[in-house]
């Protein structure tokens, strides 16, 4: 599909963290299909999909790489992108924003959080890929598988555990830990004296240096093995 001329204005306050270019990108992989004979045209203004361009990319056809500022406000401080994302490419997160991402997603370029809040709120939301956490924190808010998994020093990884669950986050490759890195985790109707998993992998290097319990009710127990970690609720 070849996106119509100034067609990106439309998105321009749905997606104003965008570039002009990353906006016609939108446009493009989320169009309808060819085929249509009252859609298709010279311009191709017929085959413009705005009810799915408004919920983000739709494919990764190379690297993506969005920076949002908290100050000033509105979708520049948080959005939320609910289409399945495929492709080749990969996720470059930057700024004091948060970005959420909800979809199905099977993109395969990996995904990198250098600043503000990335929340991955369904199992496939990190895509195939690695995920490499340089600055600012990763939320997940369901179980979220990746292929492998790096934390830097001064980030954050926060989790919600309920019983019975698997780990929060699991791994096909290593996962490491850098020292300096922090886990939060937020209990959901999880009883004192319960062993809940937070990772698993083949393999876990490193160690968290701090692990912090959300509204503080609760304090837990590390424990760590070769293959993840899960943690003991205390009274």
């Amino acid at each position: 599909m070849t996106v119509p001329k100034g067609a990106e204005v439309l998105l321009e306050t749905r997606l104003p963290y965008l570039s002009a270019c990353q906006r016609r990108e939108v446009l493009r992989t989320t169009g309808l299909p060819s085929g249509h004979a009252l859609l298709d045209g010279p311009e191709q203004w017929g085959r413009l999909n705005l009810f799915a361009a408004a919920d983000g990319f739709g494919a990764f056809d190379s690297d993506v790489r969005v920076e949002m500022d908290a100050n000033r406000g509105g979708f520049h401080a948080a959005d939320t992108w609910y289409n399945a994302i495929g492709g080749g490419g990969g996720l470059v997160k930057r700024g004091s924003g948060t970005l959420t991402l909800a979809g199905a997603n099977s993109y395969t370029g990996g995904t990198r959080v250098e600043g503000g809040t990335l929340v991955a709120a369904s199992p496939s939301a990190l895509g195939k890929g690695d995920v490499d956490l340089r600055a600012g924190t990763l939320r997940l808010a369901d179980e979220v598988r990746v292929r492998g998994y790096r934390q830097a020093s001064g980030t954050t990884l926060a989790v919600t555990v309920r019983p019975g669950d698997c780990a929060a986050l699991t791994a096909g490759r290593p996962i490491s830990l850098a020292s300096g890195s922090t886990l939060e985790i937020s209990l959901v109707n999880v009883p004192a004296g319960a062993l809940v998993p937070v990772l698993s992998a083949p393999v876990l290097l490193g160690r968290f240096s701090r692990i912090t319990v959300a509204g503080g009710e609760h304090r837990v127990q590390a424990r760590y093995s070769p293959n993840g970690l899960s943690v003991r609720v205390l009274e």
